[in-house]
């Protein structure tokens, strides 16, 4: 398993939906086991390759739906770690949401 595994399966769940960065961490849980890297660098890689390429975009939920984060890539994903940190990589729901952009839809697995 690498992140493109982790990158496919999150494109693909973000035809549907938002996806919680909980199945971020997740996947790179599964990937890291089994090629002997530590969670959250795959994540953070993974994370890293989804904003900087375009693919998805990090944000809140709130009264409009969802509401996209700005910043550059770089800041997006420190902003989404640092975060992920102060809950103990075990977020529950309550860290964000990573969402499809168009980009993403097309290179998402039909």
């Amino acid at each position: 398993m690498s992140t493109e595994y982790i990158i496919r399966e999150l494109l693909e769940e973000g035809l549907d939906d938002w996806v919680p960065v909980d199945r971020l961490i997740g996947l790179a849980q599964e990937t890291a086991e089994q090629c002997d890297r530590d969670f959250r660098d795959v994540a953070t890689e993974a994370l890293t390759q989804l904003v900087s390429g375009g693919l998805m975009q990090v944000g809140d939920l709130g009264d409009t739906g969802f509401e996209a984060w700005s910043g550059t890539p770089d800041a997006v994903v420190k902003r989404v770690v640092s975060l992920l940190e102060e809950f103990d990589w075990l977020p529950q729901g309550g860290a964000c949401w990573l969402a499809n952009t168009p980009h993403g839809t097309s290179r998402a697995p039909h």
